[in-house]
């Protein structure tokens, strides 16, 4: 039977560490070191690959497979609740699993709840444990495999108190306090230190164990990078970027070794040889040659770094690709292989405040956007040495990957009118910006860009046109994408709203209708009046904070909040009142000028 999910997500949401649901069935995918090479296929582009010191890759274009584990191991039978550790020769091919109790057969369904902590470990709670230290639990238990998964008999609620693990025994216990973090942490003390695919091995860990519902978004928080293919950006010095992929292959050494000889016979396998290793790196066989000869010959590669040890600046990336973007608004165009741009006007009838606002408009018609996972966190987002790589200390020269293509509209606002803007804003409201980003650095949400109102406001902005053109070309609003470029000391601000599909071309061509002439002005008078109120009103206007870490203010998913996919910062940084304040708001200054 077939087990399928979109092949972008492994570069994501169902990147290494996530729990994956299909049907009745949840599995957990396991580190990259196990995943098979030939069903893989390397993603070029050295822009970013040259900068994370890693090859790219995805799964292959013709029948991608994916190996993974069933997680919960912790199943329960649907007919008579038994509860079954699962183990891997259990399996039958092509079927769900079944109760292994005779005569029963009932489908077995994964326990709602798992064991995490901050370092990234994931384990089955240990509901046996569970079961015997509750205040009716028999501590003396020593019957094996006696678990069931019950309703409470007379059960008033329908809550987490309703529902019980009990035992043979006479043990019981309801799950009601599973959230007790305190009671959790008393009862499972420390971390078991596993990842589930791993098993027989185990990490030292002291980090708090957390019971979560294994379809918590706080299970796994993918780390990702991207970066647009554009014209003219590569690699300065190729043998430099790919050195640490290029020395970690296992046939490298090989290769040094036949070139040290000065075998010339050998020099057709030295080809061959580095013809393997460039295909699985990512770089040109030249490149590889160059390499091994220079540590045969004893000169140094001045290679950038070897092991990725943090994100890149995702900043970096967005600096060079705004000067294309910029370039292709000055001349008018730039046509590449994998990226068109095209400058358009906006319509003479657009409201003055729109002409003052936005300086240009770029029409994105063709676009190949690359995203690479760099790992994952699990409860929160925390410190960048907190994050588990994918190989997960499997050390690999490589990082799963997507490449997406689609279309897109690029907006340039006016930097120097939103610099006088931010100028105007009242005392009060810096002040309580200043203690947002200091909150920001305390609590360490790195992950979040400079709490900054003028990005704020652009920010806002973007959600509204997405929410407003979602309904106008076509695409579902998860389809829709923001791509933000904000620099005060650079000079420059703009809102990219692009689609780009994992599964194919991903241009219909209705986004970018839509930013033509003659539709554009009105798509942002639309999506400025429906910004201007909220149903939620005055609660939602007058909220002091709301969101993750607090970090919004008027603005809820009744007015200002899009799909998770579509946001670059967690739909965090956003409020209605930069943007529409009588007396201060970006639009009443625009307005008045």
């Amino acid at each position: 039977m077939k087990r399928e999910i979109r092949s972008s997500a492994v570069a994501g949401v169902a990147g290494v560490g996530a729990i994956v649901d299909v049907g009745k069935e949840s599995f957990v995918v396991p580190g990259i070191d196990t995943w098979r090479q030939g069903q893989l296929r390397v993603v070029e582009l050295k822009r970013l690959s040259g900068r994370l010191h890693k090859a790219l890759k995805a799964p292959a274009d013709e029948s991608p497979s994916l190996m993974v584990r069933r997680f919960p191991r912790a199943m329960f039978c649907e007919k008579c609740r038994k509860v079954t550790h699962w183990k891997v020769e259990m399996e039958s091919p092509d079927s769900e699993p079944t109760c292994p109790e005779s005569g029963c057969g009932g489908p077995l369904v994964a326990m709602r709840f798992v064991s995490a902590c901050e370092r990234g470990h994931l384990d089955d709670v240990d509901w046996r444990y569970w079961v015997h230290s509750g205040p009716r639990g028999n501590h003396g238990c020593r019957i094996p495999n006696a678990l069931s998964f019950q309703v409470v008999p007379g059960a008033v609620t329908a809550g987490l108190a309703s529902i019980m693990v009990s035992c043979k025994c006479g043990s019981s216990r309801t799950l009601e306090d599973l959230g007790n973090k305190s009671l959790v942490k008393e009862v499972f003390s420390s971390c078991s230190g596993r990842h589930p695919w791993r098993f027989g091995q185990r990490e030292e860990c002291q980090a708090d164990v957390v019971v979560l519902q294994r379809g918590a978004t706080n299970l796994h928080y993918p780390c990702t990078v991207s970066a647009l293919d554009i014209p003219g950006e590569a690699a300065e010095n190729p043998a430099a970027e790919f050195a640490a992929q290029v020395t970690a292959h296992t046939k490298y050494q090989r290769i040094v070794a036949l070139l040290a000889s000065a075998d010339e016979g050998a020099q057709e396998l030295v080809e061959t040889l580095a013809d393997l290793v460039a295909s699985a790196v990512g770089c040109d066989a030249k490149v590889v040659l160059e390499i091994a000869k220079a540590q045969a010959e004893g000169r140094p590669i001045e290679a950038a770094g070897g092991t990725l040890s943090g994100p890149i600046d995702q900043a970096q990336l967005l600096d060079e690709e705004w000067r294309t973007l910029k370039a292709a608004l000055s001349t008018g165009e730039i046509v590449g292989p994998t990226f068109a741009a095209v400058a358009e006007e906006l319509a003479s009838g657009a409201p003055p405040w729109m002409k003052r606002l936005f300086k240009g408009v770029l029409l994105l018609r063709r676009l190949r956007e690359v995203k690479a996972y760099l790992g994952f966190h699990r409860v929160k987002p925390s410190e960048l040495d907190a994050m588990v790589k994918p190989d997960v200390g499997a050390l690999q020269p490589w990082l799963p990957a997507c490449e997406t293509y689609g279309e897109g509209i690029l907006l340039e606002l006016d930097n120097d009118l939103l610099q006088t803007w931010r100028a105007g804003i009242p005392d009060a409201e810096k002040a309580g910006l200043a203690e947002l980003e200091a909150k920001r650095v305390d609590e360490n949400y790195w992950f979040l860009p400079k709490v900054d109102p003028v990005f704020i406001a652009m920010h806002t902005l973007s959600h509204l046109l997405l929410r407003r053109i979602t309904f106008e070309c076509g695409y579902s609003s998860s389809s829709l994408r923001e791509r933000l470029y904000f620099n005060a000391e650079q000079g420059y601000a703009g809102i990219m709203i692009y689609t780009a599909d994992g599964d194919s071309e991903g241009s219909l061509g209705g986004l970018v209708r839509q930013g033509r002439t003659d539709r554009l002005a009105q798509s942002i008078v639309e999506a400025v009046d429906q910004g201007r109120w909220c149903s939620s009103d005055p609660v939602c206007s007058e909220t002091a904070g709301q969101g993750l870490g607090g970090f919004n203010r008027a603005a809820c998913h009744a007015c200002s909040l899009v799909s998770e996919t579509s946001c670059t910062h967690a739909n965090t940084l956003l409020d209605r009142r930069m943007l529409f304040e009588e007396t201060w708001g970006l639009f009443a200054m625009a307005e008045s000028k």
